[in-house]
């Protein structure tokens, strides 16, 4: 990611519509179907440049708040917010003893450029996770997404529902649920997404911007709704896809 989209994330990622959907998104996924997971030993992994964390932090109280960052830039604001724990280090190679935690979060980052291998990032989180525990990520779908976000953010993958599927199981890995999200919204953005496509210019940039206050609360609150239907049930598209997954007991 460039340098000056790190601290553009650090300005607007604890305002902004699309990680506040997704939050109520997450906090209903994870307290269906793994509650006891939420204060136990939790691993952020890939924690960017901390909001997640430490709105995770906040809300559940865990036993254990940990993190993993690669880049410098983004550890620095992590250490900024005055989180505790967090380590740099690559989830293609995790820092930390095996079944280390009972639930590792990871949002937006196994599609990323500093991930070589995907499918070695899973099988890392797996060991880290003690059996039993649960594994929560985040991953953009729907490769005719791509775009000058995609690369001004330093994202090289993008993700359908059948083929994470299959990486899970490779990893050894349950899949809980897999689903579509961002549904209502999708024809807008694909339309935004195909006309900065065709936009000429050298100026890449991600669309990451605050919208005014009623217009965010307003998209916030669609990702709201949409989260109360994906408690139960899988959306069939979406511009992301949350997957829920446990290690297997022994």
């Amino acid at each position: 990611m460039k340098k000056e989209e790190v601290f553009t994330l650090r300005q607007v990622e604890d305002a902004h519509w699309w990680y506040l959907g997704h939050r109520y998104l997450f906090s209903a996924l994870l307290e269906a179907y793994c509650p006891e997971s939420l204060h136990g030993r939790v691993l952020d992994a890939g924690c960017g440049t901390g909001g997640f964390t430490q709105w995770f932090r906040d809300k559940y109280r865990p036993e254990i708040m940990a993190g993993i960052e690669i880049s410098d830039d983004a550890f620095r604001l992590c250490e900024g917010r005055g989180l505790q724990g967090i380590k740099r280090s690559s989830i293609e190679d995790i820092d930390f003893p095996d079944s280390s935690f009972d639930l590792v979060i990871s949002f937006n980052v196994l599609n990323h450029n500093a991930v070589k291998n995907d499918s070695v990032a899973l099988s890392e989180m797996k060991r880290v996770l003690e059996p039993g525990g649960c594994l929560l990520l985040n991953l953009p779908a729907r490769k005719s997404l791509r775009g000058r976000h995609d690369i001004a953010v330093g994202d090289v993958r993008r993700y359908e529902t059948g083929g994470i599927k299959e990486k899970l199981v490779e990893a050894g890995l349950e899949p809980i649920r897999i689903t579509y999200f961002n549904m209502m919204l999708l024809p807008v953005m694909a339309t935004y997404r195909m006309i900065t496509r065709m936009r000429p210019g050298k100026e890449i940039h991600s669309d990451l911007w605050l919208p005014p206050a009623p217009l965010n609360l307003i998209l916030t609150l669609l990702l709201a709704l949409e989260a109360r239907i994906a408690r139960r049930h899988d959306l069939p598209n979406g511009s992301s896809i949350a997957v829920l997954a446990r290690r297997p007991e022994l």
